[in-house]
């Protein structure tokens, strides 16, 4: 090939590196981020225009693997499936080393000529004239280094990143099936459906997060554990008024709550239900451990609890933690 047609295609050659070097430091900081806001949460950040937007754009190709690897996206938490950003990432690293090493080959093979020529002309007594000095290449080994300290500095971010500190409250009908029985079915609904907006208006009251609701049985989120055992609190308070005037049916409502927190990676459009987590399941031991018209939580929760009165300690131990109960006759 001509020399000057090589000297003419250096100029494309380097832009073109330059922008898709961008556009895969773009792809991976994408997928990196992504794999962050999992564990960063509040709900001013997750309903943000750009959050959404930005998390849509990714969703789709994450989840259609996560669907061939039997995974689940968006991952629960303590699943593999947290980890599907990363080899994303990964593999867009990968084709970007590649490609560099592509173009950087091609460039020494255009400027091969050139430089003999420089250097013929520098054996004449030119070295050190404008545009006659030896040709810089990028090293490529050294850009590789900066790659991987940077990979490694936002690996380092994840690991340190928190996830949301959340309350569970379990509350479930004692026997609701006996409540039932000889019972005609505008009694039996009216009952429940007046049971329920009961729970509905004092978790909207207290400030409830999510709620997932079973026919008998509620599980809440709150984001502040003082408002969740505030909300128990208030509906078992709540029964034997609600007994007297909205129930219909012979039985009265008897209710367990239980409650418990802790750190779960959990989106502001995530649907509680979907949610599989550790803390979720001791909250519902604690309910269903738990005696007729009671709350029961962790010993842990209880420490931290500014208001502690009414509370005592009872003899049983569920999923290994202490536990401490509430009645509204101890109140």
């Amino acid at each position: 090939m001509p020399a000057s047609i090589r000297s003419a295609l250096s100029l494309p050659l380097r832009t073109v590196r330059f922008v898709l070097a961008a556009a895969f430091v773009v792809v991976i900081l994408y997928f990196l981020i992504l794999f962050v806001l999992q564990f960063i949460h509040s709900p001013k950040l997750d309903n943000h225009w750009f959050v959404v937007q930005f998390r849509a754009w990714g969703n789709p190709l994450i989840a259609g693997s996560a669907s061939y690897l039997g995974l689940e996206w968006p991952a629960p938490s303590r699943s593999l499936g947290l980890l599907l950003p990363l080899p994303f990432a990964l593999v867009a690293w990968v084709v970007k080393m590649i490609v560099d090493a592509l173009f950087l080959k091609t460039s020494r093979w255009l400027s091969k000529p050139l430089r003999a020529a420089r250097a013929e002309i520098s054996g004449s007594g030119l070295a050190g004239l404008p545009g006659f000095e030896p040709e810089v290449t990028v090293d490529s080994a050294q850009a590789r280094d900066e790659q991987l300290k940077r990979y490694r500095a936002i690996e380092k971010a994840l690991k340190a990143a928190k996830r949301k500190e959340c309350t569970f409250l379990a509350v479930d009908v004692v026997g609701s099936t006996e409540m039932k029985v000889g019972e005609a079915n505008t009694q039996i609904q009216a009952s429940f459906q007046a049971y329920e907006e009961m729970l509905r208006k004092i978790f909207d009251q207290y400030g409830a997060w999510k709620q997932a609701w079973t026919p008998d049985g509620v599980m809440v989120c709150f984001l502040d554990h003082s408002l969740a055992v505030g909300s128990a609190q208030r509906i078992l308070l709540s029964l034997k008024k609600f007994n007297e005037a909205e129930n219909k049916m012979r039985k009265p409502f008897r209710v367990r709550c239980g409650l418990n927190e802790g750190g779960v990676a959990i989106y502001e459009d995530d649907r509680l239900e979907k949610i599989a987590d550790h803390a979720i399941d001791v909250a519902g031991h604690m309910q269903k451990h738990g005696r007729p018209n009671t709350l029961w939580l962790p010993a842990e929760v209880f420490d931290t609890l500014e208001d502690k009165a009414g509370f005592k300690i009872v003899d049983t131990v569920v999923d290994g933690h202490p536990v401490y109960e509430w009645t509204p006759e101890g109140s």
